[in-house]
């Protein structure tokens, strides 16, 4: 049974991006996020835009549900290789 994400809100900002390949042989595909949605998680992690880029990475979850779930998390570091 395919689970779906319903959207039922008036409020819901609705933008469009086009889709580019890129990696070696086109193996990611890339499109843009609107600037306003980092700036709202970085206003509500109480960092400046500045700030969030260099703390914060996108976190794509998918697989289990239709579609993709993107969050800002902080970046974690790799542990060192000796």
């Amino acid at each position: 049974m395919e689970s779906e994400i319903k959207i039922d809100d008036k409020y819901v900002i609705i933008k469009r991006y086009k889709v580019r390949q890129t990696g070696k042989a086109g193996a990611t595909l890339e499109t843009s996020i609107p600037k306003e949605v980092f700036e709202r998680e970085a206003r509500r992690l109480g960092l400046t835009f500045k700030q969030a880029l260099k703390k914060l990475e996108a976190v794509w979850r998918f697989n289990s549900f239709r579609g993709l779930h993107l969050s800002f998390e902080p970046i974690k570091k790799e542990p060192t290789q000796k």
